[in-house]
This record gives C-alpha cells, structure tokens and sequence, in this order.
C-alpha cells in the first residue's frame, strides 16, 4: 500500500487511478543506494524508470570527464530515467546518490500502454522534457 502512495505523490503518476497505481506498484522494485554509488552511468542501455522515495540524487553529464556538468538535483518524489523509456537509447546522463537513496524501480513498465490509458502520463512526460529544454538553452545563453 505504501508503493501506491509514493507513487501517487509523484507527479508522472498523481492523475492515475488506484487501480491503475495498484498494477504499476506490483511491477516495482525497492533499490536502496549508499551515498556517493552510482544509478545510472551514462551511456549504458538502461530501460529503468525510477522513483525517489527517500534521499536525493545528482543528475550529471560527463561523470568523471574534466568538463563534467551538474545538472540538477532531485529527492523524493522525483523520478528519472524515463527518456530511455521513450526514445530506447543510451542514458544521456550519470546519476550518483547524494546520501542513503531509496528508489522504486519499474524495470518492464511499458510506458507505451500507460499512456494509452492514462493520457495524463504523456502530458507529464512532455512538461519534464520542455523543462530540460528550457534549462539546456538557459545554460547556451
């Protein structure tokens, strides 16, 4: 029951049914990470979408590179990993745990029928993708 509630607090998910919640939550994993581990490396086929349950996480391009870049910082009920979801190629970014994370992690959620049946979920994933425009083009200025 409580999968339902975090997923219901993150916003890809607030608009769904319970039964829609009840289904999703079944396909999900807890993933607990230690301070300073990595999520995701960029580059690597990855088709998982995660959900932050506690803790915080750091989004990053070029992870050990000279240039590395922060791009942002994310806790609970935040998710990531959904552009590999929809476009199934590498991941454009590293994720490494900030402290002690616990995510959900939908590792064979097939967002394609989700938003099939909930089109609130393309309206979500469309608003987070024109936000990562909308910083990219802030940071070229």
């Amino acid at each position: 029951m409580k999968d339902i509630e975090n997923l219901a607090k993150t916003s890809l998910f607030a608009l769904m049914k319970d039964r829609d919640l009840k289904r999703i939550a079944k396909l999900a994993n807890h993933i607990f990470f230690k301070k300073g581990e990595l999520i995701i490396k960029e580059g690597e086929n990855d088709g998982r979408l995660f959900v932050i349950i506690s803790g915080e996480v750091e989004i990053i391009k070029s992870l050990g590179d000279p240039n590395q870049k922060h791009l942002r910082f994310l806790g609970p009920n935040h998710y990531f990993g959904e552009m590999a979801l929809i476009d199934d190629y590498v991941r454009t970014a590293s994720v490494v745990a900030m402290e002690n994370t616990e995510v959900l992690s939908l590792d064979q959620w097939n967002i394609r029928k989700e938003i099939a049946k909930n089109p609130s979920v393309a309206i979500e994933l469309l608003q987070a993708l024109s936000r990562r425009i909308r910083e990219a083009e802030e940071h070229l200025c």
